[in-house]
């Protein structure tokens, strides 16, 4: 275990920079999980309504959060180095201003890496969000290459992208139990969103996806 050989990763954090600190959250017993797999689907339609803070805070707390010791959390880790970042862009001004924002999973807060958003510039650099109509985050999934790699060597990659599907798999359903949709996306040009991320050299952009509020489906007369 990580901890027993002295690797265990600490959460990425951004001194410095703005950050919003999120509510915190407490457990639901009523949802079903079953409920929310039978449910989960990937709209193509979506609204662009950026989700309130106590949603956006459910959702990363149960999809990425910490709780449990050694910053343990719902996604399986090889080897319990905690090895991924969950970065989210958006470009709307709301409650949380437009920007690039990485979650800090240690003090569960969101800091803001770049206060800029174009639609655009994303669009170009994740070619995949034209399959979905609108939406209002797009998720980026990261992966620290030389925590692994310490352990791992060269298998260590391929953790990490097993443990991003995990993660993945977690915005989906948690997305779809609080009445949201999140829609995993293949294609991205991992060199460019690394840099407009501003990553470091060892980290790999391994996933993209974009969530939103599914619109209704229209029904002709």
């Amino acid at each position: 275990l990580a901890e027993e050989e002295g690797l265990v990763g600490v959460p990425r954090r951004y001194p410095g920079y703005s950050t919003w600190q999120l509510p915190p959250v407490r457990h639901r017993w009523w949802p079903s999980l079953d409920a929310a797999l039978v449910a989960r689907r990937c709209s193509r339609q979506m609204e662009t309504t950026f989700p309130k803070v106590r949603t956006l805070a459910r959702l990363l707390q149960y999809s990425h959060g910490v709780t449990d010791q050694w910053f343990r959390g719902p996604t399986p880790s090889a080897g319990g180095l905690q090895a991924l970042e969950l970065y989210l862009v958006h470009w709307q001004e709301t409650w949380l201003p437009k920007g690039v924002y990485h979650y800090d999973r240690r003090d569960h807060q969101l800091a803001q890496i770049s206060p800029t958003a174009d639609p655009k510039f994303w669009q170009e650099r994740v070619p995949s969000l034209g399959q979905v109509a609108d939406g209002a985050i797009l998720w980026v999934i990261v992966g620290d290459g030389r925590r692994v790699s310490a352990k791992y060597g060269e298998r260590g990659e391929r953790f990490l992208l097993l443990e991003a599907g995990h993660l993945m798999q977690n915005l989906c359903v948690v997305s779809t139990s609080l009445g949201l949709s999140t829609v995993p996306l293949g294609g991205c040009l991992e060199r460019e969103v690394a840099r407009a991320l501003r990553l470091p050299a060892s980290d790999h952009v391994l996933y993209t996806g974009v969530c939103g509020r599914p619109e209704a489906e229209k029904i002709d007369a």
